[in-house]
């Protein structure tokens, strides 16, 4: 386990990989056994970290409400974690409200961020709720301890369920294996202080689609974006919006995969994706 002190917070981290060519991905939980960064590190020479973000544990647990500040908290807290580590400029990649930080990395930091490897990313639709759906639930879940576990059970089902076909497999079935217990584990002894943490949608002082294209059409770093067809949180057309607004991006859409496997089932794909990507924008 791999610890660093930043300004009052502690944050917990993964490290792969040596050498220059860095990328980070900041999380509320994402396990290596599994992950499209690992591969990056081992297989295309990136020096890689998997940063749990604050507020859940083994990273400072928060119980303060930071209101509409809570994704550009974390975005500083990437560039915090960087300085720290002596690390200049990076990637950054992220799922889900990992990619939530990458927007607000690109938007509030920019002169840091070489790429930026979007994935499930959207951002949410304005659409009068402040809250993202799956978000609510959560919240709602983490009310009691009897509505939590089965919650957190089946949360971890579905987070892993692409790679049960993987765990009887010579060569990737112990990686999947772990990857499954320990999502289950993460699920199920999450403090209720981190259940309920509301950091809203980002860019929460965005009301209208209106108002969030005009902050989305200023980002001017390179940005990849991957997505699944079957995906409810971040659909395809969230991210043909997205992909609209800011010049020069690029969009990947992979067929048939919802939003919690698209970054496990394919991983290796995201792998040949992005190494691609930066080769063709003379970025490695």
């Amino acid at each position: 386990m791999a610890m660093i002190h930043l300004k009052g917070v502690d944050l917990y981290y993964e490290e792969f990989g040596s050498g220059d060519r860095y990328i980070i991905q900041a999380q509320q939980y994402v396990s290596p056994y599994c992950s499209y960064v690992r591969l990056l590190c081992e297989q295309e020479g990136f020096h890689g970290f998997i940063i749990r973000i604050r507020g859940y544990a083994p990273s400072t647990l928060i119980t303060e409400d930071l209101g509409d500040s809570w994704y550009d908290v974390w975005a500083q807290d990437v560039c915090d974690f960087a300085d720290a580590m002596g690390i200049g400029k990076f990637f950054y990649t992220g799922h889900s409200h990992g990619a939530g930080i990458g927007w607000h990395l690109c938007v509030n930091h920019p002169e840091r961020v070489i790429a930026f490897f979007a994935s499930g990313c959207g951002p949410h639709r304005k659409d009068g709720q402040v809250t993202g759906g799956a978000r609510m639930q959560t919240i709602l879940a983490a009310s009691s301890p009897e509505k939590w576990l089965p919650y957190a059970e089946q949360k971890a089902a579905n987070n892993v369920k692409c790679l049960l076909p993987l765990v009887d497999d010579p060569v990737e079935g112990e990686n999947a294996r772990k990857e499954i217990e320990a999502t289950r584990q993460f699920w199920i002894n999450m403090p209720a202080v981190s259940a309920t943490l509301n950091p809203k949608k980002p860019f929460p002082k965005c009301r209208t689609e209106e108002e969030l294209i005009a902050v989305l059409s200023t980002i001017r770093t390179p940005i990849l974006m991957l997505g699944g067809t079957q995906d409810t949180i971040s659909s395809p057309d969230l991210m043909l919006r997205s992909l609209c607004a800011v010049k020069g991006s690029e969009l990947i859409l992979f067929e048939g995969v919802d939003h919690v496997d698209l970054p496990k089932k394919f991983r290796k794909e995201y792998v040949k994706a992005i190494t691609g990507y930066c080769q063709v924008k003379h970025l490695i």
